[in-house]
């Protein structure tokens, strides 16, 4: 049912629409300095002004069909959101919603959409199934529609020659609802029709104040967390085009861009184009923090370890990590971390797990994050990286890495693996070492990462992963220079850097644009490049300042280990446990899901300090195993009472010896070179987009 216009004596003609309705009020319902802003024609300065505790009230009429009446709606727009309140003209039936300002997403304004908006310009009511009584409703719009043909005709013979124009303005208001009983979110769309004046410009001003003031109380609501992201930067997203089976880009097009476009949200795409790509652009881009707000990664687990360790190399990893809010939507297959923020701000996943991030990623928000610093060993090779998610040793490492040559039969592969390795079972002999969590320690570890991230003079990353380090020599990306050509060169394109990107696609991609390039397209960079600024000298140094500068950059590597080096003992006297045996599994989780469906750590924080070691020793049977595989899509896998076979610990760092030289290892999914590994957490390095900023 769209709404019609309905006339009123001493008030404004009003009309409703979609999931919603439309308001329009007079401007002696507004404050009357709100009024005198719709008069001077709302200049930059007025919006600016706008007071963020004001008030803006409309009255609205729709017309009933059904019932033959109309029905009158009163909009309040304040801090709190949008209420409607409904009521009939005999007051016979009332009713009030508030739409939260942290539901909406963002609006929009100006004249009548020609085309079907996203959520539709009808009313939301339920579909009719009753053959009968939808016939009668067509047979009632039929009258109506010829009834006002017949209202047009006559006012044209009134006025010969002249064509009655709709000078009203449109307001579309995007929402999500928040949903309970199950977790969901419903799309809503509400549309305010502006028409007090005769003229379509003074109407538009009414539609800008109110889009204006919508925004306005979303932006002091985002900053009202404890983090909250620039409004004035973009965002940076690098999509994986291989991700979700090779439609990631056709995703991003059709799920993230339409979101991202009723958000309002500024960025710019940066398609990758081979391995590692993202860990170089990111450690690579010199106006990264003055760009950028964020960096939001549109593929798997993977490509966001590639993010993070792409930002502890840079040298200002402090500022960046402190600056820079990363999130994730999950284009890919390996979605444990987009699961896992999901779950901590209490939002649903399924059953659109890229809808549903990307409304994480628009709320402005950002929660603190741990992040663990991990060591290897291998061949007289020392290795420095960072992980998100996990490290893995033994049974289940082995079916995520071994199931892959059954790839092309998807998520069963693990299914049909995991039956296998429980028929040929495998334990690991080796030595297990780990740092019980304790209150005590957990608070010390919090502050001395806090301190680490505030106080700590910038620094150079020397940290190579293992599966970079053959190929680090022949890097098509140049090293960033040193601090100072840093400051000088900061406003410079990075043409050099990303010379092939750039020789295909120049443009800049601009989220509010008309046109997008097609899904096979071969374009791969969609940002803007900045124009060459005029260099200026350096700053005269003497050669020993420079050195003296350089060592004590060096001398605080990224970020400062808090516990004995890989080839030190680990002293007892400082609280570390060990056990040496064999060992069908050790894993160690620091959020909550491996995967979007293994809740493999219920009790894990995304800020809480800890490290869950989960233990499974030699000896245990093949039917507990099989149980505890079964049981880790719903959190359940876990121990309850004490179990000599099945352990999980909460600790702040381990180490893994193993005894022989063939298993698998793997960090964050991915695997890596099998040998001595030993890691620690620090609390809250990083910011993580969320929907609640705690």
């Amino acid at each position: 049912m769209t709404a019609n216009p309905v006339q009123r004596p001493d008030r404004q003609q009003s009309e409703t629409a979609t999931a919603t309705e439309s308001v329009t009020g007079s401007e002696s319902e507004l404050e009357p300095a709100l009024q005198q802003q719709l008069k001077s024609g709302l200049t930059t300065e007025c919006r600016e002004a706008i007071d963020p505790q004001s008030e803006l009230i409309g009255i609205f009429y729709v017309e009933n069909r059904r019932r033959k009446h109309n029905i009158k709606i009163v909009v309040k727009l304040c801090p709190d959101g949008i209420y409607l309140r409904r009521e009939t003209a005999e007051n016979d039936h009332i009713n009030e919603q508030l739409i939260r300002i942290d539901d909406i997403i963002g609006s929009s304004f100006g004249k009548r959409l020609k085309k079907r908006a996203r959520g539709g310009l009808n009313s939301c009511k339920s579909a009719n199934h009753d053959p009968q009584e939808a016939a009668d409703e067509e047979e009632e719009q039929q009258r109506e529609q010829q009834k006002q043909q017949q209202q047009q005709k006559s006012t044209k013979r009134r006025q010969p020659g002249h064509t009655q124009a709709d000078n009203s303005a449109y307001l579309y208001i995007y929402a999500y609802l928040k949903k309970e009983k199950p977790l969901r979110r419903v799309q809503t769309l509400r549309i305010l029709r502006f028409r007090t004046s005769d003229h379509y410009a003074e109407n538009l001003n009414t539609a800008r104040l109110w889009h204006h003031t919508i925004r306005e109380h979303k932006q002091r609501a985002a900053a009202s967390g404890e983090l909250a992201r620039d409004p004035g930067k973009k965002l940076l997203i690098l999509l994986n085009p291989k991700s979700g089976s090779g439609k990631g880009r056709e995703q991003f097009q059709k799920q993230v861009a339409p979101l991202l476009r009723e958000a309002e949200a500024q960025y710019d795409l940066q398609i990758t184009t081979h391995p590692h790509y993202a860990q170089e652009y990111v450690r690579s881009r010199k106006d990264l923090l003055e760009r950028y707000a964020g960096i939001v990664v549109a593929s798997g687990d993977g490509l966001f370890y590639e993010v993070l360790n792409g930002l502890m190399e840079r040298m200002d990893w402090r500022r960046a990590c402190r600056e820079l809010s990363l999130g994730i939507i999950p284009c890919g297959s390996g979605n444990g971390l987009a699961k896992s923020i999901a779950h901590h701000c209490n939002e649903p996943y399924e059953p659109k797990p890229i809808l549903h991030a990307t409304l994480i990623c628009v709320a402005g928000r950002a929660t603190p994050m741990d992040v663990v610093r991990v060591e290897l060993n291998h061949r007289d090779k020392h290795f420095v990286m960072y992980s998100f998610l996990s490290i893995g040793w033994g049974l289940i490492a082995d079916i995520d890495i071994e199931s892959e040559r059954l790839r092309s039969i998807g998520a069963q592969r693990f299914t049909l693996w995991a039956i296998r390795r429980l028929i040929t079972l495998r334990c690991y002999p080796g030595k297990l070492f780990y740092l019980p969590a304790t209150a005590k320690h957990t608070e010390r570890a919090a502050e001395a990462a806090d301190i680490a991230v505030e106080s700590a003079p910038e620094s150079p990353v020397e940290t190579v992963a293992p599966h970079q380090a053959a190929t680090q020599t022949f890097s098509e990306f140049k090293d960033l220079p040193d601090e100072s050509d840093v400051q000088l060169r900061g406003h410079e394109s990075d043409s050099d850097q990303f010379a092939d990107a750039l020789s295909m696609d120049r443009s800049v991609y601009r989220q509010n644009g008309d046109s997008w390039h097609s899904a096979v397209s071969r374009r791969t960079a969609y940002y803007s490049v900045s124009g060459h600024s005029t260099r200026s000298n350096r700053s005269r140094l003497s050669v020993a300042q420079r050195i003296e500068a350089a060592n004590a950059e060096f001398s605080q590597l990224v970020p400062a280990s808090t516990i004995p080096g890989l080839q030190l003992p680990l002293p007892a006297a400082d609280g570390w446990l060990s056990e040496a045996g064999e060992f069908v599994m050790v894993h160690a989780a620091y959020t909550t899901h491996l995967a979007s469906d293994c809740f493999f750590a219920p009790d894990s924080r995304l800020n809480d300090g800890l490290i869950y070691l989960v233990i499974i020793r030699a000896g245990v049977g093949r039917s507990q195993l099989l149980n505890f595989l079964l049981s880790m899509h719903n959190g359940t896998h876990l121990p309850v009472e004490e179990d000599p076979h099945i352990q999980v610990l909460p600790v702040r760092a381990f180490r893994i010896e193993p005894s022989g030289s063939t298993g698998i290892l793997t960090i964050d999914g991915e695997r890596v070179d099998y040998g001595p590994i030993q890691a620690e957490v620090f609390p809250g390095l990083i910011n993580v987009m969320t929907t609640t900023g705690q």
